[in-house]
């Protein structure tokens, strides 16, 4: 397959210039040609899946969302990525540890903004909202430009106390990065239904494969919408 270099980087919801430096390193299995990235579709779902990204065909299931619109949890999921053995003994650790796994954010200034951001909304009040589960976000929408909302999912390594509201361990955290207050609030209002299914959380509980978690996602979005 051909794509152009935006294209490309649009299907694996990362940035031209990180798709470029990637290819540059040698970390994707794709080669340049006329300013096109030629690659086996096989080849790259493979590696995409291998690092824990989604890769989606132009034209297929994620399209940009339209001037108003708000993503729903899948497509805000897939762009975030889904992250496992996350390391830390503490929320802070953790947290910079769910930090350094964003791939929409091609710098590191911006890395430690959203950082500084997320550890200030933690000094106000825990995001562990129970059941092993936080939601870390910054106190104000963060908007960057071009980038969209997302939602990176980090399964941890080990459990940690991070003050939940009934004091359990978290074991999953998922960073919501919005660059509007409306997005911020649907987005939340989509996950908020899905943790209230206690079969959702017994899910979560035995980390799923990232594309089986997203077809989660996905039902759990359908029935979010139904009537």
């Amino acid at each position: 397959m051909r794509l152009d270099l935006k294209t490309f980087a649009a299907a694996l919801s990362i940035t031209s210039d990180t798709a470029e430096r990637w290819i540059r390193q040698g970390r994707i299995p794709v080669r340049i040609k006329e300013n096109q990235c030629v690659f086996s579709l096989s080849s790259i779902q493979k590696w995409a899946n291998a690092n824990n990204l989604t890769y989606i065909p132009p034209g297929a299931e994620i399209q940009p969302a339209l001037e108003g619109q708000v993503d729903n949890l899948r497509v805000a999921m897939a762009r975030g990525g889904v992250y496992y053995d996350i390391k830390g003994d503490s929320a802070v650790e953790v947290i910079r540890a769910g930090v350094k796994c964003i791939t929409c954010f091609d710098t590191q200034g911006q890395k430690e903004t959203l950082h500084e951001s997320l550890l200030a909304r933690e000094e106000l009040m825990s995001t562990g909202i129970g059941k092993g589960v936080a939601i870390p976000h910054p106190r104000t929408p963060l908007d960057y430009g071009e980038i969209p909302a997302f939602i990176t999912t980090c399964f941890l390594k080990n459990p940690v106390d991070y003050k939940a509201v009934d004091h359990q361990p978290v074991s999953v955290l998922f960073l919501l990065i919005c660059p509007s207050s409306k997005s911020h609030l649907q987005l939340l209002a989509r996950l908020s239904f899905c943790l209230r299914d206690e079969a959702f959380i017994e899910f979560l509980n035995q980390p799923p494969d990232h594309t089986v978690f997203l077809k989660k996602i996905k039902e759990l979005d359908h029935r979010f919408d139904a009537p």
